[in-house]
């Protein structure tokens, strides 16, 4: 990577690590559908009219011949051989028989979190040709839910999803060939299967494309349609590309960076609840930079990264609440984020001078705080 990026690279310092963290196949199940069930899939409903049987007449003549009969019928039916049912990429891959289902019912049920439920449906549904319901279940195999985990099964259902165009199962297939789950290691593989979905507006496939396009690493680099992908995918609402493209704005790929822009996309991440968004954009606000200056915003934005375990920014509040900004100092709650930070390996001698220096009684009264929330 040339110096073009050292701004970007910054932050994103860890980002091979990070490169499929958008990844997660339970947010593609979510994602995924509506359902819908093509309308050569239905069928009118068969009459729920029941006949009372009339009572048998006894000394019929043809009493034997009936029995008879029906010897002959049942000797034909055990003389059919079993059938064996495999997945195939027809539309109809189990030849199950058709039937009124409303092709909403596995998502739902998965939503409330009926997994066996699910599991059950989009089976009916994915055998009658339903793609995402096929997507479905391969994220129900993938993570183990209602049926026991199974990769390379997830894999064949997202491949036949996949086949079909369903943008979710490509994404899906491209992250199991990063991961070799399921599946060999094949980046050759995955990377068409991004592009596919991309194409269809997937945004976790816009952003990991993007990621490859920036790095140019496993495809040649190309800037510009990384900042494509990036604004596609972070119109669309993913807090990582637009954290990303905030980096992007601040990063020497301007000769002048662009604050603003830069600014408005750390808010929307952070709005998202991207912790590191979080931090940053209340830095930005404590500083007055692409945005109005303003204490008590800045320090709501980073306590809430602190409060979700954010190390640093429990470490910029323990020094902001010291120090006062924008409000009285709070020397007990400064305690105790500095302390959260300390256990979690941030060093900084300026606020353990200052925890030392406390009296012995708020640094009492921080230690029973953290000990009564169970934090430690």
């Amino acid at each position: 990577m040339t110096p073009l990026f050292s701004g970007f690279l910054a932050a994103y310092r860890y980002l091979p690590n990070r490169l499929w963290r958008t990844g997660s196949l339970l947010s593609i199940a979510i994602v995924a559908a509506p359902l819908y069930i093509s309308s050569n899939f239905a069928m009118a409903q068969q009459s729920t009219e029941v006949t009372k049987p009339e009572a048998p007449k006894a000394n019929t003549a043809n009493d034997s011949t009936q029995s008879q009969q029906t010897a002959e019928k049942d000797q034909t039916i055990k003389d059919q051989p079993d059938k064996v049912i495999l997945p195939t990429t027809t539309s109809n891959p189990f030849s199950i028989p058709q039937f009124e289902l409303p092709s909403s019912a596995a998502f739902s049920a998965y939503q409330r979190g009926y997994y066996l439920t699910a599991f059950d449906l989009a089976t009916k549904l994915a055998g009658m040709g339903e793609v995402s319901a096929q997507t479905l279940l391969g994220a129900l195999y993938l993570h183990g839910q209602g049926v026991p985990k199974d990769p390379k099964l997830a894999a064949d259902w997202f491949s036949i999803a996949a086949e079909k165009g369903d943008p979710e199962a490509q994404f899906a297939l491209g992250l199991l060939y990063t991961q070799g789950n399921g599946v060999e290691k094949d980046y050759k593989k995955a990377i068409p299967l991004f592009e596919k979905a991309a194409q269809k507006n997937q945004k976790n496939a816009q952003f990991n494309l993007a990621l490859l396009y920036l790095q140019g690493q496993l495809v040649r680099q190309d800037v510009t349609k990384a900042m494509d992908l990036f604004t596609k995918s972070a119109n669309q609402g993913l807090p990582d590309a637009q954290y990303a493209l905030a980096n992007l704005y601040m990063s020497d790929l301007f000769p002048t960076p662009n604050v603003e822009q830069a600014s408005y996309w750390m808010r929307e991440a952070a709005k998202g609840g991207f912790a590191d968004a979080q931090l940053e954009f209340g830095l930005m606000v404590l500083k007055g930079q692409g945005v109005q200056q303003d204490y008590a915003a800045a320090r709501s934005w980073i306590e809430q990264a602190a409060t979700a375990g954010h190390v640093l920014a429990q470490n910029r509040l323990a020094r902001i609440l010291a120090r006062g900004f924008g409000a009285p100092p709070e020397p007990v709650k400064a305690a105790q984020f500095y302390l959260l930070s300390k256990k979690a390996g941030k060093k900084d001698d300026w606020l353990e001078d200052y925890f030392q220096k406390l009296p012995n009684s708020d640094k009492e009264k921080a230690l029973t705080a953290l000990n009564e929330k169970s934090v430690w």
